[in-house]
C-alpha cells in the first residue's frame, strides 16, 4: 500500500493527490528550476550527459518534474529515447501523464511504482536516474537508493537532490511563533537530511562508492511576485493543517495574514524566498 511508504510527517497520499494539480505553482517552481539548472550545469557537463541513446528514470517524480526539466533544458535531438516517470501516488502519475502526453519526449511511460521497490524494473536498465527532492520522504531511503543502484547500468548516473534549507518550513515556524509560541513547531520530515554529509552517507549505504560521488550546493532565491504568491498559498492552505493543531478558530483565522507577514520578513532578509539544496551525482 502506498500509504505505508509515506513518511509519517507528510500528508497522506489521498491529500497529496488533490495537491498534484497545483504542485508546480505552490512550490514556487523551486524544485523545477533547481533541477533544470542541475541538468544544464552539472549533468550535461559531466562524463555522463543525457543524450538520445539514454534511458532515464524519473523516480518519486510527483507530476513529472524531472521529465519536464529535461524537455525545458535539452535540445529536442538530445532528449532520451526512453523515459520512465514513476510515483507511488496515482494522482501524481495521472498528472505527469497529462503533462507529458504532448511533450517532445520520444517515449515516456508513467507508472505507479514505489521507489523503494523497483522489482518491476530489470537490473542494469537505466543510464540515468533522477530523484528530485523526495529522498527525505522515504521511510526506507537506503532501500530506495539500493534499488536505484540496481536498476542503473554500470557507468550510469544517479542525480539526487535534497533540501539544505527548505524555506517554507522556516516561514511556517516563524508564523507559528507569532500566533502560538507555546505550542510545538510543526515537525520537519527526516530533518537529518538537512545536515551536511547525511545524504552522501545514505547514498553510500545504498551501494555507490564514495569515490564515485560528488556533492555540490545550490541556492535559489524566489523573488518574483507570481512564485511568491504560489508559495504563500501553499503555506496558508490545508497542506499546513498540522501547523495549526491545537489552535482555536480565532487563532486559525489569523494564519493567512501571519504567513504573509512572515513571507515579507523572509523577503526583506534574503531578497526573496531562499532555498538551499544539496545536489548529489553518483556513478555506478
Amino acid at each position: 500500500m502506498a500509504s505505508q511508504t509515506q513518511h509519517p510527517h507528510l500528508p497522506l497520499p489521498d491529500y497529496f493527490s488533490k495537491f498534484a494539480s497545483n504542485y508546480v505553482r505552490q512550490t514556487g517552481h523551486s524544485t523545477f528550476n533547481i533541477l533544470a539548472d542541475v541538468i544544464t550545469e552539472n549533468v550535461q557537463t559531466s562524463a555522463h550527459p543525457i543524450g538520445p541513446d539514454s534511458v532515464v528514470h524519473d523516480t518519486a517524480a510527483g507530476p513529472g518534474i524531472g521529465a519536464a526539466a529535461l524537455v525545458a533544458r535539452l535540445p529536442k535531438d538530445q532528449l532520451p529515447k526512453e523515459m520512465l516517470v514513476s510515483d507511488n501516488v496515482a494522482m501524481m502519475v495521472s498528472a505527469a501523464r497529462e503533462s507529458l502526453v504532448a511533450s517532445p519526449l520520444p517515449h515516456v511511460d508513467c507508472k505507479e511504482i514505489d521507489s523503494q521497490d523497483l522489482s518491476s524494473v530489470p537490473d542494469n536498465y537505466f543510464n540515468h536516474s533522477i530523484d528530485n527532492f523526495s529522498i527525505f520522504t522515504f521511510v526506507r531511503p537506503v532501500e530506495a537508493v539500493r534499488e536505484t543502484y540496481r536498476a542503473l547500468r554500470p557507468g550510469g548516473l544517479a542525480i539526487v537532490t535534497c533540501w539544505r534549507r527548505f524555506a517554507p518550513m522556516y516561514i511556517v515556524h516563524a508564523t507559528q511563533k507569532k500566533i502560538r509560541p507555546d505550542l510545538p513547531l510543526m515537525p520537519t520530515p527526516s530533518p537529518q537530511f538537512f545536515e551536511e554529509g547525511v545524504l552522501q552517507k545514505v547514498v553510500e549505504e545504498g551501494g555507490f562508492a564514495k569515490e564515485n560521488i560528488t556533492v555540490v550546493d545550490k541556492v535559489l532565491v524566489v523573488s518574483d511576485d507570481e512564485n511568491i504568491a504560489g508559495l504563500t498559498m501553499f503555506m496558508s492552505g490545508p497542506m499546513m493543517n498540522r501547523a495549526r493543531e491545537g489552535y482555536t478558530e480565532e487563532e486559525k483565522a489569523k494564519w493567512a495574514e501571519s504567513v504573509s507577514q512572515s513571507v515579507k520578513e523572509e523577503v526583506e532578509q534574503y531578497g526573496g524566498i531562499r532555498f538551499e539544496a544539496y545536489i548529489l551525482l553518483a556513478t555506478k
